[in-house]
């Protein structure tokens, strides 16, 4: 809630505001404002919490009151003035509580945008006007905006995280990066797998044709496969995630000379997979498993599936009684 006076404007920390250090709420709050003008306002005494002078590492907490001692003008020009861009919205949820949602994304569409005209085609942008449309995200918060926590290639289907509060934002990237959350992938490809295997490599992307090469120079990737059915011509394969890089399964296959098949871009096949109606590779992220702490611990030991591996077994049955040459 803002009271506007003259001179003063009066903030009440809500729950996305709270347990960040003032110099970063505002630096989000105001963010048509320098560092700079931000800190001089800091050291001018030119906030309160409480009633207290502000300092720069004061943590806030939801409840406390911010008194702002600045002209009005400068407060709308300062001012994250953020509106939200209503869009339709077109998405197939598996999971939802309080804190996040899971979305199955179809393959085609785009994790985030690309570019302006990318606005609405897109998991972010769908996602958001989601919780905004239905009340279970405020669109009046001018500094949090509901985020995916995970990102799928355009041509790679399955499950999305979203994060409906900052909260839940900040304990999910930090499960991720602590390895409590755990992704896998289902894939079929050329060849024979008959046992488990591990790729662990090194990689660069090349920018201007969008792949990945090994490099020793470049970033570590660690990816654990496990074959679920196979014949003499393809495999299905279950694919764990260690890291999570660009391209990481497709190359990582790529380098096992087991390529994905439909994969184009890394591999060009003798068999003429748009039979089946595929231009790009068949990779699923079908499933999620959660082992985390703390905030998120009332998901530990669940398990979310996508509703499309169903699809991939069907395509499944139809390619290995491929007659195959390679």
């Amino acid at each position: 809630m803002l009271i506007s006076r003259i001179d003063m404007i009066e903030v009440k920390i809500g729950k996305n505001d709270s347990n960040q250090r003032f110099d970063r709420f505002l630096r989000k709050y105001f963010k048509n404002a320098s560092l700079s003008v931000i800190q001089k306002n800091i050291r001018k005494k030119n906030f309160k919490i409480n009633d207290k002078r502000a300092k720069k590492d004061d943590l806030i907490c939801e409840g406390d009151l911010v008194k702002m001692y600045i002209k009005d003008e400068d407060y709308n020009k300062w001012v994250n003035t953020r509106k939200f861009k209503d869009c339709d919205f077109n998405i197939d949820i598996v999971y939802e509580d309080d804190n996040i949602v899971v979305i199955d994304k179809k393959k085609g569409v785009l994790s985030h945008a690309a570019s302006p005209k990318d606005y609405g085609n897109n998991i972010v942008d769908q996602m958001t006007s989601y919780l905004y449309k239905t009340n279970k995200v405020d669109s009046r918060d001018l500094t949090f905006k509901p985020s995916i926590v995970n990102r799928l290639d355009r041509n790679t289907a399955g499950l999305i995280i979203g994060a409906k509060n900052a909260r839940a934002l900040r304990e999910l990237n930090k499960a991720i990066k602590n390895s409590q959350i755990h992704k896998y992938y289902l894939t079929i490809v050329e060849g024979k797998v008959d046992k488990d295997f591990t790729i662990d490599t090194n990689i660069i992307k090349n920018e201007n044709k969008n792949i990945v090469k090994s490099n020793e120079d470049g970033k570590r990737i660690i990816t654990k496969f496990h074959p679920l059915d196979i014949n003499d011509k393809y495999s299905l394969l279950e694919c764990k995630l260690i890291t999570g890089r660009t391209h990481q399964i497709r190359y990582s296959l790529f380098k096992n000379d087991t390529p994905i098949i439909g994969d184009r871009k890394y591999f060009k096949s003798g068999i003429d997979y748009r039979k089946y109606g595929l231009d790009s590779q068949v990779l699923l992220a079908y499933k999620l498993s959660f082992n985390t702490k703390g905030f998120l611990s009332y998901l530990n030991n669940k398990e979310i599936k996508s509703n499309q591996t169903k699809d991939l077994l069907k395509l499944k049955e139809k390619v290995f009684n491929e007659s195959y040459t390679r």
